[in-house]
């Protein structure tokens, strides 16, 4: 083979890979330029800050997905670890009179206790991450119901409502923690030796043990990331209502799972970008905000995002079937050489 076909092998391979790692960032920049040249409503300044603020606090608790999915797993409680925080939150403050920066302490740390303790039933317990979560979304959203009596708790000093909904200057206060949550974990991510750990337990859990990565500490750590994140966003989406609400994430696991996807995250575990997710989670807060926009009923936004799922999924499934025909091919060449 020449150098030159070899150049262009290369420099194809690099073409189709930028291009399949930031197809979400080209769509969402097309889909608003076509909404705001279709829909007036969409373009204003005041939709587009609205837009920024309902994602913030979505993506990060996607961002603690991330983290999860990242090791070839799956975080089913999530729903009820946000409705825990919300609610034994609102409890701390307003029924015993705690604090707000030692609540906040409080139920961060359950939060991360929550993950943990996933961490352990899937490490140890060997038991499928899948279902490990699906009974402690059932246990913590039990005792979320047994604390409350499934009524809310409201009355949280106003100056909380700064953390949902407050301002710096022009920019919600949510955008900017979004942000700075996303260049931490990109830091992390892109930069420390857990993060290039957390790579390569996703992407081969043998072979990251043979290289003497701590497999077991990684992978706990991986769900109280995820723990933890869903108690930050479970704090902004309190602040919001100044009211603990135990059926605050209920509807937000779904949006969490096609937002990570979304952003590029294999299901399979070891391919993915923080960024990405935020990417990810703009993507489907401006499409929402546009059929919410043109009257679309809400059902049929579930059928639209969906669709959106199952189509990701399926181009996901295609790129890592592909990318594991073109290794084994290379293994293969390989071979043949020697």
């Amino acid at each position: 083979m020449s150098n030159f076909e070899e150049k262009s092998k290369r420099y194809g391979k690099s073409w189709r890979s930028f291009i399949r790692d930031w197809i979400m960032l080209f769509l969402l920049i097309a889909l608003v330029v076509i909404f705001s040249i279709t829909l007036s409503t969409f373009r204003t300044s005041d939709n587009l800050m609205n837009i920024l603020r309902q994602t913030a606090f979505t993506a990060i608790i996607a961002m603690g997905e991330f983290f999860v999915i990242l090791i070839g797993q799956m975080d089913m409680s999530i729903s009820s670890t946000i409705g825990m925080v919300s609610i034994f939150f609102a409890g701390f403050v307003v029924k015993m009179g705690i604090p707000i920066w030692i609540a906040i302490i409080l139920v961060l740390l359950m939060s991360a206790l929550a993950g943990l303790i996933n961490g352990i039933l899937v490490v140890y317990g060997k038991m499928p991450s899948f279902i490990a979560t699906l009974v402690t979304m059932n246990i913590i959203k039990g005792i979320n119901y047994l604390y409350s009596r499934g009524l809310p708790i409201s009355g949280l000093p106003d100056g909380f409502n700064f953390l949902g909904s407050g301002y710096i200057g022009i920019v919600p206060f949510p955008v900017i923690l979004m942000f700075i949550v996303a260049i931490i974990l990109f830091i992390i991510t892109a930069h420390t030796a857990v993060g290039r750990s957390l790579y390569a337990v996703g992407g081969n859990l043998e072979a990251s043990k043979l290289s003497g990565i701590n497999v077991v500490f990684i992978s706990i750590l991986a769900f109280i990331f995820s723990g933890v994140l869903s108690g930050v966003g479970a704090l902004g989406l309190t602040a919001k209502t100044l009211s603990g609400n135990v059926s605050l994430g209920e509807n937000l696991l779904f949006d969490v799972m096609t937002i990570v996807v979304l952003g590029g995250t294999s299901l399979t575990g070891g391919r993915g970008r923080i960024f990405g997710v935020v990417i990810g989670a703009l993507f489907l807060q401006v499409i929402s905000n546009a059929m919410v926009l043109m009257g679309i009923n809400t059902y049929w936004q579930w059928v639209v995002k969906g669709v959106i799922l199952i189509i990701v999924v399926l181009i996901d499934s295609n790129t890592k079937r592909e990318i594991i025909t073109t290794s084994q091919k290379a293994k293969i060449a390989s071979i043949e050489e020697k």
